[in-house]
């Protein structure tokens, strides 16, 4: 479709972006052909695919034998041993699910994963988590980082800090003690609510990103 192919090209053309079209809208070939053809121009080498649990299979291996069947596809889940293997091996895309990547993480330094790709983004919104930390230290300047999900910061405008902070740093203050001040007023001691332009802010943190509904795609 040509969503997908506009999705595809604009994932090629930014090293760290956001793809936030919706669920049914074919977002996972999309990111699929750009990875691709960045392996085919020898941009990128290898790709790290982080997902949940649920969807290692039946999303990711799935389509990567549909839409690259020519590439090399493993998925490192199980025991560390075997997660290591998997790492250590020469499979072009590799699949982890979120809380695989601590066990493993030194490995996947030293895999030369050029691409990392964050499926369902929101599980890293939250900059003090353990998981989030682990993510950010296998980010070099060098790093493609392209994150997806189909509902960016849709809990409070805060939850947009910790997406932004790995793909725009600079577009968000040093702190998520200064962003929360800039998108939320404090009603009372324990309510905040969104401040009138906190959509704007969230919209401008969140860049380069590019979306497609389902209405304007179906």
């Amino acid at each position: 479709f040509d969503h997908q192919k506009t999705t595809s090209a604009f994932l090629t053309m930014h090293r760290r972006a956001f793809c936030f079209n919706e669920q049914g809208t074919g977002k996972t070939a999309s990111v699929i052909w750009a990875a691709d053809y960045l392996m085919t121009q020898g941009f990128i080498k290898r790709v790290l695919v982080i997902c949940p649990l649920s969807i290692m299979e039946s999303a990711w291996r799935n389509d990567l034998f549909r839409f690259a069947m020519h590439r090399r596809v493993d998925v490192a889940y199980g025991k560390p041993e075997k997660r290591k293997e998997v790492i250590r091996s020469d499979a072009e895309y590799v699949v982890i699910n979120f809380d695989g990547v601590e066990i493993v993480a030194d490995e996947i330094k030293k895999g030369g994963f050029d691409l990392i790709v964050v499926d369902e983004g929101n599980a890293y919104k939250n900059p003090q988590t353990r998981r989030w930390k682990v993510l950010n230290a296998l980010l070099t300047p060098e790093t493609w980082l392209w994150m997806l999900t189909g509902t960016p910061a849709s809990q409070s405008p805060v939850d947009a800090y910790g997406l932004a902070k790995l793909v725009n740093p600079s577009g968000v203050p040093r702190f998520g003690g200064a962003f929360k001040d800039m998108v939320m007023n404090k009603v009372t001691q324990f309510k905040w609510v969104p401040k009138p332009n906190a959509q704007d802010i969230v919209h401008r943190s969140l860049q380069p990103a590019i979306r497609f509904t389902k209405a304007q795609c179906l």
